[in-house]
């Protein structure tokens, strides 16, 4: 049995700071979860599920340590909930890109959402 480790929450930003984003390099939106904000230091940890909301009629992509890792075809109000957990190392980093541009606030619910994503988190199942 694994422990639950509980949940890390970012926001988005534009990609103007990150210039990762394949889609909209230098206007979409991204959010990043680095190594050493999104896990205990020195422990492997699995991403057991994801709660995402993004700009209505979006997709986005997410990548481990700049590597795509896979793509999320409905960005918007959405989660994943894999049969196999995604392990993440002491280093990984994950970020996610979306396909539509970068908005200025204020952000409502409906025309322009600031994207959102929980990655919930546990101790990797020891067989």
């Amino acid at each position: 049995m694994s422990r639950d480790l509980g949940s890390v929450f970012q926001t988005g930003i534009s990609d103007a700071t990150l210039k990762v984003n394949p889609y909209l390099l230098g206007t979409g939106w991204d959010v990043q979860f680095p190594a050493d904000q999104s896990r205990p230091r020195g422990t492997e940890v699995e991403i057991w599920h994801i709660a995402l909301d993004g700009p209505i009629g979006s997709s986005a992509v997410w990548f481990r340590n700049n590597r795509k890792l896979g793509y999320i075809n409905q960005g918007w109000a959405n989660e994943w909930d894999p049969s196999q957990p995604v392990l993440l190392g002491q280093t990984d980093e994950i970020t996610f890109c979306w396909n539509v541009a970068f908005a200025a606030g204020p952000y409502n619910k409906t025309s322009n959402i600031l994207p959102e994503i929980t990655l919930w988190l546990r101790q990797p199942q020891e067989w």
